[in-house]
């Protein structure tokens, strides 16, 4: 297998990360429907319930099949150590997208942590 994938194994790669992000953002938000889980045991049942039966999460948890899917295909073309480190987009694109959807605040360290991963990923895309 050669080190550099052909276009189809990109394009999953890049379908893997795309599945991935889409499914974190709607878990999310299906979360932020449902609520935060409970300290005690008991409710912890509805709440499970509640999560489980809640559209964004099963859209969310869905992506994550599909992110499962493609991902197999993306490293039957292509080697392991090529293909995780693009992996790491997917922690680049959820913070940008927690910022841009949900308002939430990201600190500088984030955002230094982020410069980092995508400087490895250059790095090891080559």
């Amino acid at each position: 297998m050669a080190d550099h994938p052909s276009i189809l194994g990109i394009l999953f790669i890049f379908l893997c990360v795309g599945f991935t992000v889409i499914g974190q953002i709607l878990v999310k938000m299906g979360m932020l429907e449902v609520g935060q889980s409970p300290s005690e045991l008991g409710p912890m049942v509805i709440f499970i319930f509640s999560s489980l039966t809640n559209l964004r999460v099963l859209l969310g948890l869905g992506c994550a099949i599909a992110a499962a899917l493609t991902w197999i295909i993306a490293i039957s073309r292509s080697s392991l150590s090529f293909a995780y480190p693009f992996m790491a987009l997917t922690v680049v694109l959820v913070l940008i997208m927690s910022g841009v959807i949900f308002k939430e605040n990201i600190p500088i360290n984030r955002w230094i942590g982020v410069g980092i991963v995508c400087t490895g990923i250059i790095i090891a895309s080559r």
